[in-house]
């Protein structure tokens, strides 16, 4: 069965190669890098990194906001983490690249890291974070896997266009079924995103990246045992937010399964089963280890730190600066809570057909999740665009996404809400705008695999032959594994 969770669990392989213990009591593999009798920051070499260019920085943030519902837009608290940042990047050793921090518009746990210098955490991270210092762990961790030059296997970014395909097939066959429609175009909600975004460590990965996090942050002046509460507490809040979503998340995966069952009336479809199996095993031989769970690292983490650091008792540093900015922001944070208070009841809404919808507590969140500084936000209209096209009030819920404020990526949304107001646009037959947007959208995104399921029938039935044909060619070029269903019509 195929399932986002089982997914990524079933991609996870145990590791069982020849493991030593050293005297932190931490088993490593004998191919680890982190030394037995000495920090690792001491030690580590550094490979050479990716140099730092405002075009490579730029084609990593547009990989993100492909897959992502936006920047959340907190000058304020993107500064302060960028002062943390620069006083961990001040500390690390010789030949360390420098690296700049986003925030990311997602409520879930979790923060991500590209070689190429961009470190992304989500706004949620400032609400159930404590201190400054555990603030620092977790920049200090991520910024590791910069320095280290670690290159994640994302699991499914490269299922995507399976996933994508099952999806527009399971939509395309649905007919007049408008529930299981609109259980689809809720992919790119938090749940997805964040399932989609976070990169995919080997377990040595995720080691050295906690080891130098923990010599990054206390050589800056931070307590190393800020680590372990920050675990605690990132654990406490991953397991809540599986829970919010675990309606969701199983609604949608049983189906998803329905759509993976070979059914031997379409050979194509069987095909297509066929590949994206094969496409799971190959992952599965690929990807030794998701994130380790938060309780497995923490002991990882006492036994170097027992180790390393076993007279450390520094005060917490900045804690009063970091309560006052996160105070002076908590509006912010809020509204984009509310916004995702609306999408997760939505949600919870087409997946359960007996659930009752209060329209007015939703209406309210929504209206305040688009007050005051928060009113353009990406991330906020497209909470109120979901609950306007919920209504079937299209034109409203399209008059959101026109509202969004322009960014550093100018006047391209990001590519799910791009995709999203596409979809509004063809529901009221704004076609020709929605294929003139979407061309724009896929350009600048490098051609997402969902921006040619979009655009293919649109301009089949538009009787654009050529442009068809391009696009068709283009489809099988990027995405050799869709050669069946990109030269096919529905």
């Amino acid at each position: 069965m195929f399932t986002f969770k089982g997914l990524l669990a079933g991609s996870a392989m145990m590791f069982l190669a020849g493991c030593v213990s050293n005297p932190t009591g931490i088993n490593l593999p004998l191919w680890s890098t982190i030394p037995d009798d000495a920090k690792y920051i001491d030690t580590v070499k550094l490979p050479d990194a990716k140099p730092e260019t405002e075009e490579g920085l730029k084609n990593a943030r547009i990989k993100v906001m492909a897959s992502s519902t936006g920047i959340a837009d907190f000058p304020e608290l993107q500064a302060y983490a960028q002062t943390i940042l620069d006083r961990i990047v001040a500390g690390a050793p010789s030949g360390a690249p420098k690296a700049k921090v986003y925030l990311l518009a997602n409520a879930s746990p979790g923060a991500m890291a590209v070689p190429e210098g961009a470190i992304y955490i989500h706004f949620s991270a400032f609400q159930y974070l404590q201190s400054e210092d555990q603030l620092a762990f977790l920049l200090a961790h991520e910024y590791s896997h910069v320095a280290l030059q670690h290159s994640p296997d994302n699991l499914l970014r490269s299922l995507r266009p399976y996933l994508v395909t099952a999806m527009d097939f399971a939509v395309s066959q649905a007919g007049g079924d408008d529930q299981l429609r609109k259980s689809f175009q809720l992919y790119g909600s938090d749940i997805i995103s964040r399932d989609v975004l976070l990169p995919v460590w080997d377990r040595a990965a995720e080691k050295e990246a906690d080891f130098l996090g923990l010599d990054l942050m206390t050589k800056a002046g931070y307590n190393p045992s800020e680590s372990l509460r920050f675990l605690a507490i990132v654990g406490k809040y991953d397991d809540s937010f599986e829970r919010l979503h675990l309606s969701t998340r199983n609604q949608l995966e049983k189906q998803l399964a329905i759509q993976f069952q070979p059914t031997g009336d379409s050979p194509l479809w069987d095909k297509f089963t066929s590949e994206f199996g094969t496409a799971v095993s190959k992952i599965q031989e690929q990807i030794s280890s998701r994130h380790e769970d938060s309780k497995d690292r923490m002991v990882a983490l006492v036994g170097y730190m027992k180790r390393e650091y076993p007279m450390e008792r520094r005060r917490p540093i900045n804690n009063a600066l970091y309560a006052r900015t996160v105070d002076r922001n908590a509006d912010m944070l809020d509204h984009y809570i509310d916004a995702h208070r609306v999408v997760s009841e939505l949600q919870q809404a087409e997946f359960e057909p007996d659930y009752k919808v209060n329209f007015r507590k939703l209406e309210a969140l929504a209206r305040s999740a688009v007050s005051g500084k928060t009113s353009d936000h990406a991330y906020t209209r497209y909470a109120f665009s979901k609950l306007r096209a919920y209504q079937g009030q299209y034109r409203l819920a399209l008059k959101n996404l026109d509202l969004v404020s322009s960014d550093a990526d100018g006047d391209v949304l990001p590519f799910q809400l791009a995709l999203q107001r596409g979809e509004l646009q063809t529901s009221i037959g704004q076609k020709k705008q929605a294929i003139d947007q979407m061309e724009v959208a896929a350009a600048y995104y490098d051609w997402p695999v969902e921006a040619y399921h979009f655009l293919i029938p649109l301009l089949e039935n538009a009787g654009e032959k050529g442009r068809v044909s391009e696009l068709k060619i283009g489809c099988v070029a990027r995405y050799p594994q869709q050669r069946e269903l990109c030269a096919t019509p529905k």
